[in-house]
């Protein structure tokens, strides 16, 4: 396996991870590479039982060179003519604690970050401010606010990253499909959404055996991005998906080559999930405990003093509208002769259901998310 490889399977196994530890009755939206870049920054700072935990709950275990990876395909990712994906990462640290040249200059080499410096021990409201400014100023205003609890006068060093994305779909939704439709929760309980509906050629597989099926929905013209929806047979069949899922299981439902093209009638909920996440008990239950240890935390590559984490703050935005975003449809020509056909069968998300957005060419997962409710 090449480098690029290697942080691709250790980024879609964390991904699993977190599915697996993400129980929540509210919809959720991670990018877990977002998250595994800062992690990876602080990894490369961790020594002793600190480092072996990171790299276990991030997979980094059997990658020969973890930073190198990162540098390979982050540009892959990120430098698209056909869509906007934007990933900030930053560290924050208390003022008052020393940091190593040597690691401000590898975070500058290896991931173009440089940590940021603040007064939380005395000003923490200061601080706060600081870093709602730093959202607004690096995220083109897609994030603007962040609980104040989220840092105290005992923050030691806050992770801060986001993550949003802004693409097409190839085949967009009529607007004029758009209809007031009921969607049931997991509880049994109706409740009404907007469903756009397209009809047109899409990827589909049945997995009998789980009780679900996917769709394949591809952004763009060369459909590099692509968005898979699993949906559960039943209205209550998610809490068993997401509390199962394996990397392999995942790996072989997104794979385009083990699908079915259709011409089929496609019923997707009209959605923007907007969140902000301490991921730090999530990390914990995933087994990383030392690095948010006053006393048992080891990075001491980025400081002789000591130093942990006091939290990851994940901030992830993401919208599903008829054209994909607020942009101009990028619609693919190949439909404009479809009206003239019935579709086989249809395909309504009209309960919970879990959504994966995947690049093709790298195979590596860039968003996870439950839709439970509109």
């Amino acid at each position: 396996m090449s480098t690029l490889e290697e942080v691709v399977v250790a980024n879609n196994n964390f991904t699993v991870g977190l599915a697996n530890k993400m129980m929540s009755d509210e919809n959720i939206v991670l990018c877990p590479l977002s998250m595994l870049t800062a992690l990876a920054l602080v990894c490369l700072a961790a020594k002793g039982k600190t480092e072996t935990q990171m790299k276990k709950v991030l997979h980094f275990e059997s990658c020969s060179d973890i930073h190198s990876g990162f540098k390979q395909l982050l540009p892959t990712l990120i430098n698209s003519d056909e869509y906007m994906l934007r990933i900030n990462n930053t560290l924050f640290v208390e003022k008052s604690l020393n940091l190593s040249e040597a690691f401000i200059n590898v975070s500058k080499t290896w991931y173009n970050s440089k940590p940021g410096m603040l007064d939380f021990k005395n000003h923490p409201r200061s601080a706060w401010e600081y870093i709602i400014n730093w959202l607004k100023g690096n995220t083109e205003g897609n994030f603007e606010s962040m609980p104040e609890n989220s840092v105290d006068n005992d923050t030691n060093l806050v992770i801060i990253n986001t993550a949003y994305l802004l693409a097409n779909w190839t085949q967009s939704f009529p607007l004029t499909n758009t209809e007031n439709a009921p969607f049931t929760k997991s509880n049994n309980e109706k409740v009404h959404m907007e469903l756009m509906s397209v009809e047109g050629n899409f990827n589909i597989r049945e997995i009998k055996d789980q009780m679900l099926s996917i769709i394949e929905l591809p952004y763009g013209k060369r459909k590099n991005l692509r968005m898979y929806v699993i949906l559960p047979d039943q209205y209550d069949g998610i809490t068993k998906i997401k509390q199962n899922l394996t990397y392999e299981q995942l790996n072989d439902w997104t794979d385009p080559d083990k699908m079915k093209k259709e011409f089929i009638e496609v019923g997707l909920p009209h959605f923007k999930i907007d969140s902000t996440y301490s991921m730090k008990n999530v990390l914990y239950r995933m087994g990383m405990t030392y690095v948010f240890s006053d006393t048992k935390s080891n990075i001491s590559e980025i400081s002789d003093e000591s130093l942990y984490v006091s939290d990851v703050i994940n901030l992830v935005t993401m919208q599903a509208d008829e054209d994909g975003t607020e942009e101009t449809t990028n619609a693919d020509d190949e439909f404009g002769f479809l009206s003239l056909k019935l579709p086989q069968t249809t395909y309504t998300a009209d309960h919970p259901f879990i959504f994966i957005i995947r690049d093709l060419l790298s195979k590596c997962f860039l968003f996870y998310g439950v839709f439970q409710k509109p």
